[in-house]
């Protein structure tokens, strides 16, 4: 089973799993991303078992990057006074973050191998477009709102030239066209109960929308799109 939602906000960010203070983003959100996001759809206090779901992402849009001051307080636990009524030892330090403008995505998953009862839940929240838990574009002060696109059962196919509509790993046979805006990067496929990141892969992204042409590729078609499985 196939379905599709399209998510939007005004900003998002995406850290690499690895680097938790990182200030710089994913252009797209990664596969392990949007097991959370699902997981906020439908109220899942674990959502490991997405683990199976392929998933696919189009960049509907995207106004590019820029460079934010946010002032906060980092290693905030660290810094708690308990003789102070639970004060900050500290003040507040200003950090710099790179946040995305306007994106607008729109995310396939394929949950034919995600076991019934998980599936079930995941589809009936979807298909309500409620959100149980807060929806965020990655961080929590980036809040989203989605719509469900529905459900389809698209097949395999190949042809000798192609233009694809979703991100393709960096192992497909990809044309670079003039007046596209392209970057690769490299994110993660799995995460297991200890918040250990697995299954990295590494992606070509067309940062405008515009299509990927690529020659001898496997894809599937989801309505006018065609897109490619993670």
């Amino acid at each position: 089973m196939v379905v599709g939602f399209a998510i939007w906000a005004d900003f998002g960010h995406f850290s690499h799993p690895a680097t938790v203070y990182s200030s710089l983003t994913y252009p797209v959100p990664p596969k392990t991303t949007v097991m959370g996001m699902l997981g906020a759809i439908a109220g899942l206090d674990e959502y490991y078992g997405l683990n199976a779901m392929r998933y696919s992402v189009v960049v509907d849009r995207l106004e590019g990057k820029r460079q934010f001051c946010f002032n906060g307080i980092k290693d905030a636990l660290k810094e708690l006074d308990p003789k102070k009524g639970g004060g900050f030892r500290k003040g507040r330090k200003q950090f710099y973050r790179e946040l995305l403008i306007d994106p607008h995505y729109r995310i396939y998953c394929d949950l034919g191998d995600v076991e019934d009862d998980l599936r079930s839940t995941v589809v009936v929240a979807l298909q309500r477009e409620v959100a149980y838990y807060p929806l965020y574009m990655g961080i929590n002060f980036c809040l989203a709102n989605y719509r469900f696109l529905g459900e389809f059962s698209p097949k395999p196919q190949q042809k000798e030239e192609v233009w694809i509509d979703s991100i393709v790993p960096l192992t497909y046979d990809f044309v670079i066209e003039p007046g596209k805006q392209y970057t690769d990067v490299r994110m993660a496929g799995s995460v297991n109960e200890g918040r250990l990141f697995g299954d990295f892969t590494d992606y070509l992204v067309e940062t405008t929308g515009q299509p990927i042409m690529c020659k001898n590729a496997e894809f599937v078609q989801v309505g006018d799109e065609k897109i490619v499985w993670s």
